[in-house]
């Protein structure tokens, strides 16, 4: 697959004419006046404003206010805070090996890493944080209180808890270790020999992980594959490559990144051959929060007709950032080219950033371009998938669910009241019954917004009026009324409860992996590939293009 590129002869030929002399000139003048301006408004502010200013905070201040007029991507990192982009460039931390969040204004432990020490010395799912060493977590947010969780290897952490259930608060010493990130969340057989892997970041290790997994599946004799990229973020640029290495034939293209400096200008070519047999059937699932790697590794595939894309369209990053150190305590992460699919396609989205990205002499003037077997796409707009598919949209009252995280608690206490639950969890429609009363004695129900407008009622009428006492006759039919809407709302969700509850018990038996393969037996996306992997005729009338 070629794409010819016209950038490099317009820069030579830029150069070899006078206008170009004339040109480079102008730009070394600009630069040197702007940077006179800059030192000039910075004296002058430190000599004469009318508070005395902390030079090195307005200098970060300064700093930040140019990376804002570029794109959301470049950053200037102090070292104290760059905890996510280590994890992301080394694919470990320092650290215990928890999961994080928030519930009811509490740190509460998500759930904690298998073979970590937190694992080890028995950290809980839902167990509360109360303080990290002499801080109070009430004070912390949740990026403060994941930097003060981290740390260097062979270092004291000490954790107060507060367990449900106990009437004591727990107290952990845990040493510090390397922690791994898990780029592999998850991956497993699914129905007819159909192998499943979750990938959810893009580090050092993803590719090394996601082929591990796949062998493994593979000594099975895999039917098909489904690679799920929903939500991942994206990372290293080398890792999509490397995972793109396992599926497409040595020395083909699998990506252009361009720039305005040799550095920037690459063809990364396929340096292995395919690890599984071309014939095998696969499908790449993406969404909204697809973004960067994970693009590239769908739109790769994608170009090569070498899998299905299905779910919704990407995030639509298109560019590349390299790190530079400024100081012993600060680097400068800074958009320094973009990339180019194998069809030569640009997913960049133009809404984002689109003065600084699109005014230039990189953006080529095509908008279609075309796979191996002459299928059509369209760039600018991240990766479209072949197939759109979507999971059951979340109601008002199913969101409300999730973010009081009634589903966790609930689990929580069934968990304590069934001492003998193992996986793999299966509920029947009745235990759908069970959590609504198990709500209703505890006041969890979440109101509508009928029921709120009814509470509402004694807010907006004066109970001096002569008609107060028909008001509050109405209001109690109302209620009547209300809780019957309720109810009828709850119901009409029972699919989704049903999932929500074998998804959070899974995760409180066994972990984020049970959580993951819980998940699985009620995503729509996920039942839409397997329905499409099991049918060879359908994938390749998906994949083989126009006819002539």
């Amino acid at each position: 697959m070629k794409y010819q590129s016209t950038f490099l002869p317009i820069l030579v030929i830029l150069l070899l004419s006078g206008w170009g002399v004339t040109l480079y000139t102008q730009v070394q003048s600009g630069r040197g006046a702007g940077e006179a301006s800059i030192k000039q408004v910075f004296d002058t502010i430190l000599d004469r404003y009318v508070a005395e200013i902390d030079p090195e905070k307005l200098a970060d201040a300064a700093i930040v206010g140019m990376l804002h007029e570029l794109d959301p991507y470049s950053q200037h990192i102090d070292d104290n805070n760059s905890y996510r982009l280590d994890a992301i460039t080394t694919g470990e931390y320092g650290g215990v090996g928890i999961h994080l969040g928030e519930m009811n204004d509490s740190l509460i432990v998500i759930s904690p890493m298998d073979g970590t020490p937190a694992f080890q010395q028995g950290i809980l799912a839902g167990d509360r944080i109360v303080k990290i060493d002499s801080v109070w977590t009430k004070k912390l947010d949740m990026d403060e209180a994941a930097r003060m969780v981290r740390g260097e290897q062979g270092s004291l952490l000490k954790l107060l808890i507060k367990r449900e259930g106990e009437h004591d608060f727990i107290e952990f010493e845990l040493i510090r270790e390397i922690i791994k990130i898990p780029d592999v969340s998850y991956s497993g057989l699914l129905r007819n020999r159909t192998g499943y892997v979750k990938l959810a970041n893009f580090s050092k290790y993803s590719a090394e992980d996601l082929e591990k997994a796949i062998r493994k599946m593979n000594q099975v004799k895999l039917e098909a594959l489904i690679i799920d990229l929903r939500g991942n973020p994206g990372g290293l640029l080398s890792a999509a490559l490397m995972s793109a290495d396992l599926f497409i034939e040595q020395d083909e293209l699998l990506l252009e990144t361009r720039g305005r400096i040799d550095q920037s200008n690459k063809k990364y070519l396929s340096r292995r051959r395919p690890i599984v047999d071309k014939a095998l059937p696969i499908a790449i699932l993406i969404d909204g929060g697809s973004a960067s790697a994970s693009e590239i590794l769908a739109g790769i595939l994608q170009d090569y007709d070498r899998a299905v894309v299905i779910g919704e369209p990407s995030f639509g990053k298109g560019l590349v950032q390299t790190v530079t150190r400024l100081s012993p305590d600060t680097r400068l992460k800074l958009t320094s080219a973009k990339y180019y699919l194998p069809s030569g396609r640009l997913i960049q989205k133009r809404e984002i950033a689109q003065d600084v990205m699109y005014e230039d002499f990189l953006i080529s003037t095509d908008t279609t371009f075309r796979s191996d077997n002459n299928r059509k796409f369209e760039g600018g707009g991240g990766v479209e998938p072949d197939i759109v598919a979507k999971d059951f949209p979340l109601s008002d009252l199913e969101q409300d669910l999730w973010r009081k995280r009634v589903f966790f608690k609930y689990a929580l206490e069934y968990g304590e009241s069934h001492p003998g639950l193992a996986l793999p969890i299966h509920f029947d429609e009745s235990q759908v019954d069970s959590f609504y009363a198990w709500m209703s004695q505890r006041h969890l129900i979440p109101e509508t917004k009928f029921n709120r407008w009814i509470s509402d009622l004694d807010n907006v009428v004066d109970s001096t009026s002569s008609i107060y006492s028909d008001v509050l006759e109405l209001r109690d039919a109302l209620s009547e009324l209300g809780a019957v809407y309720q109810l009828e709302a709850f119901y009409d969700i029972k699919f989704q409860i049903l999932a929500g509850l074998e998804r959070e018990m899974a995760n409180v038996l066994g972990g984020n992996g049970a959580r993951i393969a819980a998940s699985l037996n009620h995503d729509r996306v996920v039942l839409k590939a397997i329905e499409v992997l099991s049918s060879s005729s359908q994938v390749q009338e998906i994949l083989a293009g126009p006819r002539e």
